[in-house]
């Protein structure tokens, strides 16, 4: 009887534990940026860093791979897309604009990510800080 009895306490600590931790993600994410927040870009391909921009004004970072693979970035001063691609599905296309004000509502937060050419787009929120439910590059 005993034994049931610290099962049942454990097991609602633990739901308890995951119920503060999912409100306090729900609550971060909410979170409107810091208005002087530093605005950057970061492209990373294969994992690697490729380069970093500032948003501002409006400009192009081109990709070019040795496989033929070319992806291009657009960037201005309200955040970054992806332009075009060589890869067949153009997911990363239609993935569209991310913003300071919209990454909470986008289903990878502060990426764009394409796969078949293996090219992450990063908005940099604060400068040394990433999004932490950005996946790992």
């Amino acid at each position: 009887m005993r034994k049931n009895k610290n099962l049942l306490v454990v097991a609602a600590l633990c739901v308890m534990a995951l119920a503060v931790l999912g409100l306090a993600l729900l609550l971060r994410k909410n979170d409107p940026p810091a208005p002087d927040a530093s605005r950057a870009v970061r492209v990373y391909v294969n994992g690697e860093l490729y380069t970093t921009a500032r948003l501002g004004d409006k400009q192009e970072i081109t990709v070019r791979q040795e496989d033929g693979q070319v992806n291009v970035i657009g960037l201005d001063g309200e955040g970054v897309w992806m332009e075009s691609s060589t890869c067949r599905n153009q997911l990363c296309v239609q993935q569209g604009k991310v913003t300071p004000e919209n990454y909470a509502d986008r289903f990878y937060g502060t990426n764009i990510i394409c796969l078949p050419n293996r090219v992450t787009v990063e908005l940099v929120l604060n400068e040394g800080e990433r999004d932490p439910d950005a996946p790992d590059i």
